[in-house]
């Protein structure tokens, strides 16, 4: 009795998800690419629809978002840009945005590359330190009181202090520091005879700019995005961050007791709740920063984030 020879089935060479996909496939992805953009630039384009709909065609769509308005108007975007409260707050919110970074970037560079230097004094201690917040919160109740005690209660350093380094963005970027900067250029500015502040401005920040503007981003939508902390913290000031007026502007014509509430501050001002067109203008001018940033810093992300974090 003889072998039957078996000739080997015969496979590709590249894998399956490197072929070409057929009509069908690719049919089917573009549907559900359509359907997907759609979900995410529909609602947007709504909001900016209707930031720029005039009263008479606000009171014909019943108060609803409009997706071609037929009279256009830019009076909710004068009122914000008057001078008025609304100005106050984008004026405020921007300020703690550019120094709650600046502050920010400061204190986790200096901490990230102290601790990135093995030698460095009480380098591991402060390392497992940082590390055992990064796994325990403190909450809010604690942090609350901490707040009170240190003397920040209705201060708009509330707003900065308590959360000015992140332990998930001082480890990125200690793990940068350690795998993308060569310790021997490191070791040849020291027998230059550099010191750690020269070496750190001269030859690792300008070789962490990507790293840098993404953890910069990541403070700036922080700050810009501030609601919980300002509701906490500073409920006695009369300037609030933009979030916190988005938020009372929201409520203000909902039958809520927040909403109660909000209308009724806006009658003791004496000033007419919000329109939907107000509303909706204030809600592009809080998402635009971040929108027109966000291109400029995508390119270094993947570079930035796994680089830091792959041998971290």
């Amino acid at each position: 009795m003889t072998a039957i020879d078996v000739k080997p089935r015969r496979r590709s060479a590249r894998p399956v998800w490197d072929e070409e996909p057929s009509l069908a496939g690719k049919a089917v992805k573009a549907l559900f690419l359509i359907c997907y953009g759609a979900a995410i630039v529909l609602p947007l384009w709504a909001v900016l629809a209707t930031s720029f709909a005039s009263e008479e065609a606000l009171s014909r769509a019943g108060g609803n978002l409009l997706i071609l308005p037929t009279e256009i108007s830019f009076g909710a975007y004068a009122e914000i840009f008057s001078g008025g409260a609304l100005t106050d707050s984008l004026i405020l919110t921007t300020v703690l945005t550019i120094a709650g970074t600046a502050i920010s970037m400061v204190l986790t560079i200096c901490g990230a590359y102290a601790l990135s230097r093995s030698g460095s004094l009480l380098h591991r201690p402060i390392l497992w330190f940082i590390l055992l917040t990064f796994l325990f919160g403190p909450g809010m109740f604690p942090s609350f009181l901490v707040v009170q005690k240190l003397g920040l209660f209705n201060s708009y350093w509330a707003l900065i202090l308590p959360g000015a380094v992140g332990t998930f963005n001082i480890i990125i970027l200690r793990a940068f520091f350690q795998n993308a900067i060569p310790g021997e250029l490191l070791d040849a500015a020291k027998m230059d005879g550099a010191g750690e502040f020269r070496t750190l401005f001269t030859i690792v920040l300008p070789m962490s700019k990507a790293i840098l503007a993404v953890i910069a981003l990541f403070y700036a939508v922080g700050y810009w995005n501030m609601y919980f902390q300002a509701v906490l913290y500073t409920p006695g000031l009369e300037t609030q961050p933009i979030q916190v007026v988005l938020q009372r502007m929201l409520m203000s014509t909902q039958g809520l007791p927040e909403g109660a509430q909000a209308a009724a501050q806006y009658r003791d001002q004496g000033e007419a709740a919000p329109t939907a067109a107000l509303k909706m203008a204030v809600v592009v001018c809080t998402i635009i920063p971040i929108v027109l940033m966000y291109p400029f810093i995508q390119k270094h992300f993947t570079k930035a984030v796994i680089t830091g974090a792959v041998k971290g």
